[in-house]
């Protein structure tokens, strides 16, 4: 590949160089123009006092009253970017800071401004998981074939529910691109989790102790897991938070914040229901058991400087 770099000062031609390069790194002239552009944006926004609200067609760059905003975290886009202007591989994106924070999920983002300078804020997250393991036995048989081994199969199946919602007042202040904010929020957490057990291979007088698969630590001699319920949790904060919004494009902005938090958590006892077979009365026997270990029936407070993981937001408003 052939480039030609010229040098002009006062319209007169000063010098022109040709070099030549076999491979040229197409990543790093995306990453100069791109940075170019955030710098003529930069200029424009100081050197013109009128883009404070407005850009020279009219159109509005901060959020009005009325508007609605939504905000993402800009890591994966500003990760993904640093990685492709370079080849030292999966770098780390940009960071804000501290991350020690019980809502560190930083869920889906919104706001309503009130007036110019007023913002409701809201966060929500609502995450149902399920996961299923399974696991071949034999069948038991009192006369077996060897020749024909037959195989069931034992199941776990984990379910879990996470929801977290906030709720808070925002303000905001500064004339241009650059925004203070800083507010006030509360937020409510809950998380449940819950394994079930299936078996293949049932409890009968003939096997009063059948194949079953452990799945860990499920087998505890002749008793067999059917359900294990862990504590409820429940987490309850209040936070104050100050940050910047730049205003890179008209509704469209990037920024961070700082927090201070206090948070409660409690979490309820769990149980374990198993099953064993009963050679006395030749029955199957059911039984539940409270479970109060692995930090269950407990409550934990904590207060701290936050900034919901350390992320950079990228919010639009429209």
């Amino acid at each position: 590949m052939v480039i030609y770099f010229v040098k002009i000062q006062s319209g007169t031609f000063i010098e022109r160089h040709k070099i030549h390069q076999t491979s040229i790194d197409m990543k790093k002239i995306l990453l100069t123009a791109f940075l170019l552009f955030l710098g003529v944006q930069f200029a424009f926004a100081q050197s013109d006092s009128t883009l404070t609200t407005t850009e020279n067609e009219g159109i509005t760059i901060l959020p009005e009253a009325g508007e609605w905003g939504l905000g993402i975290s800009a890591n994966p886009f500003l990760s993904y970017l640093g990685n492709f202007f370079n080849q030292a591989g999966n770098n780390g994106s940009p960071a804000f800071g501290y991350t020690q924070n019980p809502f560190n999920s930083l869920a889906l983002f919104g706001k309503i401004m009130r007036d110019e300078n007023t913002a409701f804020r809201a966060r929500f997250q609502l995450n149902v998981g399920g996961n299923t393991e399974k696991s071949i036995v034999v069948l038991n048989q009192l006369t077996p074939d060897p020749l024909n081994v037959q195989f069931v199969t034992d199941t776990r199946n984990t379910s879990s529910t996470g929801i977290l919602l906030g709720f808070g007042l925002e303000k905001r202040r500064g004339a241009g691109r650059l925004q203070g904010i800083y507010g006030a929020e509360a937020m409510l957490g809950y998380a449940s989790q819950k394994d079930k057990y299936t078996y293949g291979n049932a409890l009968s007088k003939d096997f009063p102790t059948p194949n079953r698969n452990n799945f860990g630590s499920n087998i505890a001699g002749t008793n067999f897991k059917t359900e294990e319920k862990f504590g409820n949790s429940f987490i309850f904060g209040v936070r104050g938070f100050i940050g910047v919004e730049y205003f890179f494009a008209p509704k469209m902005s990037i920024g961070g914040e700082f927090g201070y938090s206090f948070a409660l958590r409690t979490a309820g006892k769990g149980s374990v229901t198993t099953e064993s077979y009963d050679t006395v009365g030749n029955t199957v026997r059911t039984l539940k058991t409270d479970v109060y270990t692995n930090n269950f029936n407990t409550s934990t407070t904590g207060i701290g400087l936050d900034n919901l993981n350390g992320a950079i937001n990228l919010l639009f408003y429209f």
